[in-house]
């Protein structure tokens, strides 16, 4: 599906970044693995995919919040390979504070981390995909930035800024021949998941129709769809991978009254 394509994903470390990295990997991308830090661990995991599947694999450090080590790493990618075919932003941060109790640096340093580092690799990359008059940008938000929740603000606005610009960098690039999506993951099986009281977890299974939560290979999944041929008339567009969850937005369910024929019923 990606094979010989130059593949980027930042945040490739953990999580779904990794997942990401292991499925480019079993479909031959040429891949650059991005991180803010540098382990052994991580490290030796890339050596041992990268001849599990006999691709190439290169390691690039970097904070994206840094704007001129982002700058930096781009070019050294395009100088390496002429060429960058697909970019996925995953890079990010979780913040939960009440709106009261938050300040404008928490903001502001969610804000750049989720939301204003995508804007600034998409750009950089796309001018690559540009000239090849193809490519495409998978954007990694999250279901919180379609709804409020109490504890939110930060982390909600700037994923909800995320499928704003992905809408936009769409419409505006698409006469390039780039694609751009958005991918909206639910409760996955994460640190962030783990981090969370057994309560909610177990309230948040009850509200999910799948009755479990998401691993990062279901969400990597969808991903390397959207960054292959395959959805090669799909731009624009965000997927949710929640397990169902958000069809349930507002705690409104619908629900077919079969002894009114067939109308339906609106029930809180």
């Amino acid at each position: 599906m990606l094979n010989g394509k130059v593949a980027v994903v930042t945040g490739a470390n953990r999580g779904i970044g990794w997942a990401t990295v292991q499925k480019f990997a079993e479909h031959h991308a040429c891949i650059w693995a991005c991180a803010r830090r540098q382990t052994e661990e991580f490290e030796k995991n890339i050596k041992t995919l990268s001849e599990k599947y006999a691709t190439k694999i290169h390691l690039l450090y970097f904070d994206v919040t840094d704007a001129d080590a982002v700058k930096k790493a781009v070019k050294t990618i395009g100088n390496s390979q002429k060429r960058i075919d697909v970019l996925v932003n995953n890079a990010g941060v979780s913040v939960e504070q009440l709106f009261s109790m938050t300040t404008i640096k928490v903001i502001e340093d969610c804000m750049y981390t989720n939301f204003m580092s995508q804007v600034q690799l998409a750009q950089l990359v796309s001018r690559y995909m540009m000239k090849n008059r193809e490519g495409a940008i998978i954007n990694v938000a999250s279901v919180a930035g379609m709804e409020a929740v109490e504890g939110g603000l930060a982390y909600g606005s700037s994923k909800a800024a995320v499928l704003f610009s992905t809408q936009t960098m769409a419409l505006e690039l698409g006469k390039y021949g780039i694609r751009v999506n958005a991918v909206s993951p639910g409760f996955i099986d994460t640190d962030m998941w783990h981090a969370r009281s057994d309560a909610l977890k177990e309230k948040i299974l009850q509200e999910t129709p799948l009755k479990r939560q998401g691993a990062p290979e279901e969400v990597a999944n969808v991903i390397l769809f959207l960054a292959s041929d395959m959805a090669s008339f799909v731009t624009g567009q965000n997927i949710v991978v929640d397990g169902g969850r958000k069809s349930q937005a507002l705690g409104v369910t619908m629900k077919l009254n079969l002894s009114e024929g067939g109308l339906w019923n609106v029930l809180g």
